[in-house]
């Protein structure tokens, strides 16, 4: 037997070996059902036990599952908006078996009694194709970022440039990472210079949930949304609790995370730190021209970074006040590309975030305001010493630093007309301060960088109407929703200037049917927009050149969905949506005349299936997840030599398959990325192979009273892959790391 079919037979059968003898019997606590008062599941609907932080939200059949919950008598709460209330008083959580609680909410016209605050966006049960992952489904995945988080989601590619400490971009059906807007409770962190984020520097310890809403949405959420939004929503409503987390692994990974969370009357707080490195110099294996393969250890593709973050809430019966503060500080090394090593090359990153926020309630009318300040400082250096081989030496020396500091105030008020029309209204102010320099650069000749002090401003007003139509008997719900943003953006640098007005309309409709069976159908039309980034437009430097003429990115957009759910052996679940965005004016960097990289303009068109299939068994034990996307992204330049050609780095198929099993004391979970051949140059000349990742994760949990231990271990690229995400970028083989943590 060859040694790699050895080494993956003993994994498997450990692995199998692992869940096989724990006792069968369930994680969850308390779940049930949420029906309206004529027996109409509500999706979307809260549940929450009364005086903790634990809680679940419905699925499409209105069935929800609370876990981890001590033996104990509780009180449990179903809300949905539109409907009264309902308290179970005296619910007896059981050691060994769940508790079933069921509820049928009577409906109502809105009079709110607490507020509940959450980032900008859509409700559930919305026109919106969106994916959402809680802080159960966190906790039990192997990820410590939010770039490993994302890789499994149906649609959603990860650019990943150096595995654990390597930058980590994201694709949405096929867009630019600078096309998805990324936001923390509200504040964007896409990066003005280029546009996109590195999902890679998002630590999950402090997070609750994540939404990921694909396709266009420049109608609620601005310039940026041309591929989708990642909504990053932060912790809340804690559990009383103090909490040790500590994390080891292969190639130097280590971290360690403390936090304590508590309620002080109407006084809620959350205090967390988290410190993670890892040395990252793992091997890797490349071709020389000749064909003759050589082994080395990819050097410089360490990183460490130090997380804090902490939130006060004070909630009454109508008003909430929040403050939170997060910094973050990392250093990473830059280990450049094949052929290109760049082992001296480091980067550091300080980020700061500082949030206010006040919330309202009364009767049918509800509103925020928020205003934050997000400063970002990155400096960038390469300085091989003159005894380094030349290999070393290939890509010149450089030294810059750049600065953001961005200020933005929101506010944003809904208005519920009875049961069948609510109205949203929203205006934003944002202004941006960059300035950047370059430090190898004496006093004489000035310390400008290659973009200069730059000034941006962005205001916009948005409206969206949702009205809830007369429907036919055999109908649940038929949704109609409509938006309608304007946007105004100027930029200020030195003597260039620039204003941009945009309009982004967007009408949505949802029919649905949920009654034993579930029937979905989702369809929205849209315009969307990306202004230039600050590199695109005035960047100056050796053989680079921006581009102050560049006209917006902009899109139309198309989707349209259907969804099928039948009670077969549990909960089976059927989706297919297409996709269509038709882009013009797409932003993309060449090589010009005088051999000088320039941005210019030009059209493509990316259009696609994404269908998927689920199944629920055994109350919840076992859940099986597939999907696969068919993408066809082409240029649509006109140019003879790239003229419906594929766009670069976007994979025509993709399939994504999930497998988790959940017993008493332990959950595993099981994902394999199936990712199809994907072309490098605009031409299709060159592309790179298709591969397979497999990656499994096992938690094991135990409670001795008022005291939890969760052990937690990760086999990364289980069958040691040999691949590339990013030419000349090679990534990790198989590696593992294990998470300790210690509740009470």
């Amino acid at each position: 037997m060859p040694k790699s079919l050895f080494r993956q037979s003993v994994v498997f059968l450990y692995l199998l070996g692992g869940f096989v003898s724990a006792r069968a019997q369930s994680t969850v606590k308390i779940e049930g059902y949420v029906l309206s008062s004529d027996g109409v599941p509500l999706h979307g609907a809260n549940v929450v036990v009364v005086g903790t932080g634990f809680g679940a939200a419905t699925d499409a059949r209105g069935h929800f599952a609370i876990e981890n919950l001590f033996a104990g008598e509780y009180s449990v709460q179903a809300s949905f908006m539109g409907y009264k209330k309902q308290v179970r008083e005296g619910v007896v959580v059981h050691k060994d078996f769940p508790t079933t609680v069921n509820f049928k909410l009577q409906p109502e016209i809105l009079a709110f009694d607490e507020i509940v605050v959450e980032a900008e966006g859509s409700g559930e049960m919305s026109s919106d194709f969106q994916e959402r992952i809680t802080r159960s489904q966190i906790r039990k995945s192997g990820a410590r970022t939010v770039g490993e988080l994302l890789l499994n989601l149906p649609g959603v590619d990860i650019l990943d440039e150096a595995g654990g400490g390597g930058r980590k971009r994201i694709s949405i059906r096929g867009s630019n990472s600078n096309q998805v807007l990324v936001l923390l409770d509200g504040v964007p962190l896409n990066d003005p210079l280029v546009g996109d984020v590195d999902l890679n520097q998002i630590s999950l310890s402090g997070i609750e949930e994540i939404r990921v809403l694909k396709g266009g949405n420049s109608s609620l959420y601005g310039s940026g949304a041309l591929g989708g939004v990642v909504e990053i929503i932060s912790r809340k409503h804690p559990v009383d609790e103090i909490r040790l987390t500590g994390q080891f692994g292969r190639y130097g990974a280590f971290g360690i995370q403390p936090s304590v969370a508590g309620n002080l009357g109407n006084l809620h707080y959350f205090l967390n730190f988290e410190n993670l490195r890892e040395e990252g110099d793992y091997p890797y294996t490349y071709q020389r021209a000749d064909g003759t393969p050589v082994r080395e250890t990819r050097l410089n593709a360490d990183f460490s970074s130090q997380n804090y973050f902490g939130k006060l809430v004070f909630d009454t019966t109508h008003h909430s006040v929040q403050i939170q503060t997060h910094i973050y500080r990392s250093k990473r090394g830059l280990p450049g590309l094949v052929f290109a090593w760049t082992p001296f090359a480091e980067a550091a990153t300080d980020r700061r975030i500082l949030l206010a926020r006040y919330a309202f309630q009364k009767n049918n009318w509800h509103g925020q305001l928020r205003v934050s300040q997000r400063l970002n400082e990155t400096e960038f250096q390469n300085a091989p010493p003159s005894d380094a081989p030349l290999r070393f030496r290939t890509v010149p020396a450089y030294h810059t630093k750049y600065r953001i500091l961005s200020h933005r105030g929101v506010f944003e008020s809904t208005y519920q007309f009875g049961n069948r029309h609510s109205v949203f209204f929203q205006t934003a102010l944002q202004v941006d301060d960059f300035s950047d320099k370059d430090l190898m650069k004496d006093l004489l000749s000035g310390l400008s960088g290659p973009i200069r002090h730059t000034d941006y401003l962005n205001y916009s007003l948005t409206l969206r109407n949702e009205w809830r139509l007369p429907r036919p008997g055999f109908l649940s719900r038929f949704v109609m929703n409509h938006a309608l943003r304007f946007d105004y953006i100027s930029f200020e640098n030195g003597e260039l200037s620039r204003q941009d007005r945009q309009v982004s309309p967007r009408v949505g409709l949802l029919i649905s049917r949920n009654r034993g069976w579930l029937v979905n159908v989702r369809a929205n039309w849209g315009r969307s927009f990306r202004v230039p980034t600050f590199a695109d437009l005035f960047f100056q430097d050796f053989r680079v050149r921006g581009n102050a003429d560049l006209l917006p990115e902009k899109s139309r957009d198309f989707d349209a969905g259907l969804e099928l759910g039948v009670p077969w052996l549990g909960w089976l679940e059927f989706s297919g949506t297409y996709f269509r965005h038709k882009v013009e004016n797409l932003i993309v960097w060449e090589l010009g005349s005088f051999a000088t990289w320039q941005p210019f303009n030009t059209d493509a068109l990316l259009q696609g299936w994404e269908l998927g299939g689920s199944w629920q068994a055994w109350k919840n034990r076992i859940r099986l997840n597939l999907s696969h996307v068919i993408l066809n992204a082409v240029d649509k330049s006109g140019r003879r030599t790239t003229h419906n050609k594929r766009l670069t780095y976007r994979p025509e198929h993709t399939t994504k398959i999930g497998l988790e099993v959940n017993f008493k004391n332990i959950s595993w979970n099981y994902h394999r990325r199936l990712t199809g051949k994907r072309y490098v140059t605009p031409s299709n000349t060159v592309s790179m192979p298709a591969y397979a990742v497999d990656d499994v994760t096992i938690l094991l949990k135990q409670a001795f009273h008022r005291f939890k231990m969760n052990l937690k271990l990760s086999v990364f690229n289980l069958f040691d892959e040999k691949y590339e995400v990013v030419e000349r970028a090679p990534l990790p083989g198989r590696h593992w790391r294990a998470e300790l943590e210690f509740i009470y």
